[in-house]
């Protein structure tokens, strides 16, 4: 069973990158001839992310079949390079950690790609898109089951290239590709962290002694303090840009540009839980320098305050959701800061059940109201997408963290470690972000879904999407609701399952706290949805017109200006040195030795043609001149 489940280790990426490249190729043989038929793209399209999905599930269960202390299974499919003593190999590894990741990234990665097929059904391109799609899925398996750093950061540029083609894949419009060019630059930021991290990794625990996880994990006590500290930020440095952290947060939003799946995908299962991975795969670094996730926790919590800021006074449903995926990004990074790493990779397992869902319903909305996304432009939609409606209730539960549905659980369990570890501070801007996120939820929810449709001529012929969309949103729901009981907590009897799981692949700090202190933390996190949600029902359920912003809510409504302020301090500067280098140094430093020496070999070539006339006579006249010099030189030489 294992040597199966090795094998599987290599086709689970392989799979949905053999989908890319066949589409792909079918799609440029096709694009100016017949087209072939959409069904087929989508089966084909499909393919891939099920079968990883099914393989998937059988390393999890093969994993679970073995004793805990060697959950681990490596394949090596080639020797990717040899350098002096360094050996890379394209290597894949299945631990807790990963086998998690690998289902819910397959299983939402695949209910995403059905629900494409009714949502792309009318693109002109609808082959391109899935090729795109699977290849993205395809370098986050990779990233996921590399078995050292230099593995994942193929997969982790590849879902940054992917984030680029999916963001901007509308490139008609100029505002899509800026904001697909915006999503690469600041990634390329963050990865030049990771680079720089490795790079220090590398070079303190050195190439004798392996550089797989594994043997990285085993030799990380050569590691100096100091320069555990460096590889830990500047590992961190990455993360914030692939998972939108401050200040590189900035990308994220701006990345709705892109179809709706698109952002489903990057914010539920694929590119943005990157970091966070990265930093739980890296714990074993991290627990032994309680400064750096001092640092990351509370880099996240104020990213999750300031993101949950802006989310308050957006009014593009997409956007809404978005300002809450860094939020909430915020919340994890500040659960495996504090050391809670199984708390940490729990909320991103539910979080992509509840994010998935939201996103795609807000798909289904959008695909009704005709591509509409401004909520002040809606109203009313529970009576014509009541499947929509209801599916989205349970996201957004969910999300605020409503007792019982799952958001509830991951989210508590980060607030109530962040208190019993002594991060008081951090516990309380989290219990204030819970009742900031449980008002813009519903704020989106009550807007969009209740009240009177402020867009008659569209509500009028709204209706439900089709099965293939729908179908997709009923089971994450039922995710969203249940999959918090898998880490049901043991206040209730219950034997946290997940972090029972986890314990072998992350280094956990598990709190020691009364019973009483987590009924009051508990108790907390509850009061703070009620409030949240209370005053969102109060203002908005009755239905409002569009608000005029002014003040402090017009000042969060540009997101505090802070594209602005970026582009004044690094992009303008950096446009005019870049015109001044154009406009001087090029011309006169740069071009200057080229421009002397086609001068110099212009000034020889002139010279030359005086005497390259082309006449015999007077190349015979050149002959006995030369050879009569030649003579003279001779017999003064004898002489």
């Amino acid at each position: 069973m294992e040597h199966t489940a090795q094998f599987y280790l290599g086709l689970i990426p392989l799979m949905p990158l053999i989908g890319a490249v066949v589409i792909g190729l079918m799609h440029v043989m096709t694009c100016r001839g017949d087209r072939l038929p959409n069904k087929l793209y989508a089966v084909l399209a499909c393919v891939g992310p099920v079968v990883s999905c099914i393989m998937a599930f059988q390393v999890f269960a093969i994993l679970r079949t073995l004793p805990v202390e060697h959950r681990i299974l490596v394949h090596n499919a080639f020797t990717w390079f040899s350098v002096g003593e360094l050996k890379i190999s394209m290597g894949f590894m299945a631990d807790p950690l990963s086998a998690l990741m690998l289902l819910f990234v397959t299983f939402i990665g695949s209910l995403i790609h059905v629900y494409s097929i009714g949502y792309m059904a009318d693109d002109k391109t609808f082959a391109k898109f899935f090729a795109y799609m699977n290849l993205f899925l395809g370098s986050m398996l990779i990233l996921v089951l590399g078995d050292g750093p230099v593995v994942m950061f193929v997969g982790w540029e590849g879902v940054g290239l992917c984030s680029y083609l999916l963001i901007s894949y509308y490139n008609e419009d100029q505002s899509n590709v800026l904001a697909g060019n915006k999503a690469f630059i600041v990634n390329r930021i963050g990865d030049l962290g990771f680079v720089l991290g490795m790079a220090f990794l590398f070079w303190g625990i050195g190439a004798n002694n392996g550089f797989d996880y594994v043997s990285l994990r085993a030799n990380a006590h050569l590691l100096p303090p100091a320069m555990t500290l460096v590889v830990c930020l500047l590992l961190f440095v990455g993360a914030t840009g692939k998972s939108a952290q401050i200040p590189l947060y900035v990308w994220l939003p701006d990345a709705m540009a892109g179809p709706t799946p698109v952002s489903a995908l990057i914010h539920a299962a694929t590119m943005v839980t990157a970091g966070v991975y990265m930093v739980a795969r890296f714990s074993f670094l991290y627990a032994h320098v309680p400064a750096a996730g001092e640092i990351v926790a509370w880099v996240g919590i104020l990213t999750a305050l300031l993101s949950a800021i802006y989310g308050m006074f957006q009014d593009d449903i997409k956007k809404v959701l978005a300002y809450s995926t860094v939020s909430q990004l915020g919340y994890m990074f500040a659960g495996v800061g504090v050391a809670a790493y199984s708390a940490g990779i729990f909320h991103v397992f539910t979080h992509a059940f509840f994010k998935a869902l939201l996103f795609l319903g807000a798909g289904s909305v959008i695909y009704a109201m005709h591509h509409e996304q401004n909520i002040w432009k809606m109203g009313g939609l529970k009576k014509k997408l009541p499947i929509t409606y209801l599916t989205m209730l349970v996201g957004a539960l969910a999300l605020s963290g409503c007792p019982p549905f799952s958001g509830f659980f991951s989210k508590d369990e980060i607030l109530f470690s962040a208190y019993a570890n002594g991060f008081k501070g951090i516990w309380m801007i989290g219990v204030l972000v819970a009742g900031m996120t449980a008002y813009y939820t519903f704020r989106m929810i009550f807007v969009v879904f209740w009240g009177e449709p402020k867009n008659k001529s569209a509500y009028d012929h709204a209706h439900e999407p089709p099965a293939v969309m729908t179908v997709p949103l009923i089971i994450l729901a039922v995710g969203a609701l249940l999959a918090g009981f898998l880490n049901f907590p043991a206040l209730f009897g219950g034997h946290q399952l997940v972090s029972q799981w986890l314990a072998p692949s992350v280094l956990d700090h598990h709190p020691h706290a009364e019973a009483a202190t987590e009924w009051m933390a508990m108790g907390a996190s509850v009061a703070a949805f009620i409030i949240g949600i209370s005053i969102a029902f109060v203002k908005f359920a009755k239905g409002v017109e569009m608000p005029v912003f002014s003040g402090f809510a017009k000042f969060a409504y540009h997101k505090f200006y802070v594209d602005e302020l970026y582009d004044f301090l690094l992009v303008q500067p950096y446009k005019t040195i870049g015109a001044m280098i154009w406009e001087h140094f090029d011309p006169d430093v740069t071009d200057g030795p080229r421009k002397a020496t086609a001068f110099l070999y212009g000034m020889a070539g002139s010279a030359f043609k005086v005497i390259q006339t082309g006449y015999v006579r007077m190349y015979a006249i050149y002959m006995v001149i030369g050879l009569s010099l030649i003579s003279l030189l001779i017999s003064q030489t004898l002489n």
